[in-house]
């Protein structure tokens, strides 16, 4: 066996040891493949609140990957799919395509096709997975099913707003002061919710994250 191979069977090994604690076992050699072939640099990051993964071409630098840590496997993979899409469109396409235009939304349902040939969803994501393929949004984290049935998955529960009942107070999930919101209409997949303490009223996603208020 050359050298060369020696060395990419050995950078494969370390991928599948790190991609091994974040995907879905059967998926794990075929991710790592994936990384080799695309020459990507994969970065797991700490939770950012505004994003859970990211993609970065760097001329000459290789292509970076970014993803969250705290992802359920599914999530994981999903989002791994997302940012590997994004790159593939920009080989094909430069800057010459919408972030998340048609170009990346064929790129997207393309990788997405071997995970979900594979079975590797559970049936309570995969028919809400299939549904969102259909059209995919900017970010899957944005299709309320979806995303609710990701959730079941997480190691902590979390309380969605669109759970609750209309007239529910609640407090946002991690936001730090005292505001208290009372859940208002739906619109789309949004909810009204009305600030107690200002009389404001905002417009707030269904699957934000919030504590019931006693």
């Amino acid at each position: 066996m050359s050298e060369e191979l020696l060395l990419r069977d050995a950078h494969k090994l370390k991928l599948m040891k790190v991609l091994s604690k974040y995907l879905p076992e059967r998926i794990v050699s075929y991710c790592s493949e994936l990384i080799i072939q695309y020459k990507l640099h994969l970065h797991i990051e700490v939770e950012r609140k505004d994003r859970v993964g990211d993609y970065s071409p760097h001329s000459g630098l290789g292509n970076r990957i970014s993803i969250n840590h705290n992802l359920n496997r599914y999530d994981f993979l999903i989002t791994f799919m997302h940012e590997l899409a994004h790159h593939t469109a920009y080989k094909k396409y430069g800057n010459k395509h919408q972030p998340h235009g048609d170009e990346w939304k064929e790129e997207f349902k393309i990788h997405m096709r071997k995970p979900v040939m594979m079975k590797i969803f559970p049936p309570d994501i995969e028919q809400p997975l299939i549904a969102h393929m259909k059209k995919p949004k900017y970010t899957h984290t944005g299709d309320v099913a979806l995303m609710k049935a990701l959730m079941q998955y997480n190691t902590a529960h979390h309380v969605l707003l669109a759970d609750l009942e209309e007239g529910t107070l609640f407090k946002i999930k991690g936001e730090k002061g005292n505001r208290v919101l009372q859940k208002g209409k739906k619109r789309r997949t949004y909810h009204f919710a009305l600030d107690i303490s200002t009389q404001k009223l905002y417009l707030i996603h269904g699957i934000a994250k919030v504590e019931v208020v006693k």
